[in-house]
């Protein structure tokens, strides 16, 4: 009969009749908990070992490290060259689309494998087919849905990837897809309706100011001729003046200057909006306009709802909540608002009291924020938030819309009347003085 005594090498551990457990032998380590809906806490206490995280190693719980602190592998695949070039890049609607028919697949019970095989058949043709095949890849060797994401970092952005790390380590990763899905359906929508409504006035403005370039260039040297032949004879209006001055400059230096103005204006702009001063001035600008600014700070005031409000719910830390939804923000005074909050709440103050300091954020948001941290609902508040300002802005982009038109139309009106006016002025003037026998 072999022994049971665990230090005996080669001996069984007993199937049935387990003798009392000696209370001198050690305890086995408990299970790892199941997963549940987490609420994060301000002060987090950090875990021993936390934020080393080693290529081909995961974090489980009630592993030795916090897999929230754990610091993504280093990207070393990522879509090639001529992926670039055939494809393009993967669109928020494609990103979305995948992660709800991604959710649906986990939960229908089918694995990870099956799953991306066929989401990248469905995909084939597109930027994300490619994508799909080298997470496929990675997950046959063994790495984590989370390991072969961050691989992929033009295609997930980080505030995806800590979502689906969170969810990998406390379970749950068809619901934290499917609020991803709903996050980048809302944002696409929003793109979309802001897209729709200033079609019209761009086309409108291009053309207005391709055909003024073309009488600037062609036209208006005829009429200033004229013009300078009455000169000779009698005062012309201010008008008049103006539109000589105007002609004699498209006529020296115009003809080039102007199309390089009209095309080179927009690049210029583009790039010192990339720069950090650049893009810090010209979002300080843009808020300060009556309309445009308006609407640009309720698309930031969703963005950062309904951002905080899902990595909330999936169960991130508040520090890391913060700093991505600051991320997510466009307009860089909110950005900087939100980012000065963390260090603030770190410290025990409420995250309302701190943004109401900012006045960054209207006295709605700040009571709907105060609201969810006394009913202990911030999530759910947060999302309620951001569906009420989505439903303004749609309302605000297609008022701005109709609004767009007639003033275009008013502006072009304007220059027309402005060209007649110079031009007939003059001559009315001249007949009026030969009418009179002042000439």
């Amino acid at each position: 009969m072999m022994s049971r005594d665990p230090g005996v090498p080669g001996a069984n551990p007993p199937r049935r009749n387990r003798p009392p457990a000696d209370p001198s032998r050690p305890k086995p380590p408990p299970l790892p908990p199941e997963g549940s809906t987490f609420r994060p806490s301000p002060a987090g206490v950090p875990t021993p070992g936390a934020g080393k995280l080693r290529k081909g190693k995961s974090p489980r719980p009630g592993g030795g490290s916090d897999p929230l602190d754990a610091k993504p592998l280093t990207p070393v695949d990522g879509p090639k060259l001529f992926e670039r070039i055939l494809f393009g890049r993967v669109s928020t609607g494609q990103l979305a689309q995948f992660s709800r028919q991604f959710a649906s697949y986990l939960n229908a019970g089918v694995d990870l494998l099956r799953s991306l095989a066929s989401l990248e058949r469905q995909f084939s043709g597109t930027a994300l087919g490619p994508v799909l095949r080298r997470m496929g890849d990675a997950i046959r060797r063994g790495e984590t849905l989370e390991e072969a994401m961050v691989r992929e970092t033009s295609t997930f952005s980080p505030m995806y990837l800590s979502m689906i790390r969170v969810a990998e380590a406390r379970g749950g990763v068809p619901e934290t897809l499917k609020m991803l899905a709903k996050n980048l359906e809302s944002r696409q929508r929003l793109i979309r309706q802001a897209r729709s409504a200033m079609i019209y006035p761009t086309i409108v403005l291009m053309m207005a100011g391709l055909v003024g370039i073309g009488i600037s260039i062609f036209i208006l040297p005829l009429f200033a001729q004229t013009l300078k032949d009455l000169s000779g004879k009698m005062t012309l209006p201010l008008a008049s003046r103006a539109l000589m001055s105007f002609s004699d400059f498209v006529r020296f230096a115009g003809w080039w200057l102007m199309p390089l103005l009209l095309f080179s204006t927009p690049f210029l702009l583009i790039r010192a909006y990339r720069t950090s001063a650049g893009k810090a001035l010209m979002d300080r600008l843009v808020l300060m306009m009556p309309v445009f600014g308006l609407l640009c700070r309720k698309l930031d005031t969703s963005r950062f709802a309904r951002t905080m409000s899902v990595l909330l719910d999936a169960g991130l830390d508040f520090p890391s909540t913060i700093e991505l939804t600051a991320n997510v923000v466009v307009m860089t005074p909110i950005k900087n608002a939100v980012r000065s909050a963390k260090d603030r709440v770190m410290a025990g103050r409420e995250l309302s009291v701190t943004l109401d300091r900012t006045g960054q954020f209207s006295p709605d948001v700040i009571a709907v924020i105060a609201t969810g941290e006394e009913t202990g609902k911030l999530p759910e508040t947060l999302e309620h938030l951001a569906d009420e300002y989505d439903e303004q802005i749609a309302a605000m982009v297609k008022n701005l819309g109709h609004l767009l038109q007639p003033l275009v139309t008013f502006v072009l009106g304007a220059i027309v009347l402005f060209v007649i006016l110079a031009v007939l002025m003059p001559i009315i003037q001249l007949i009026s003085s030969l009418a009179s026998g002042g000439l």
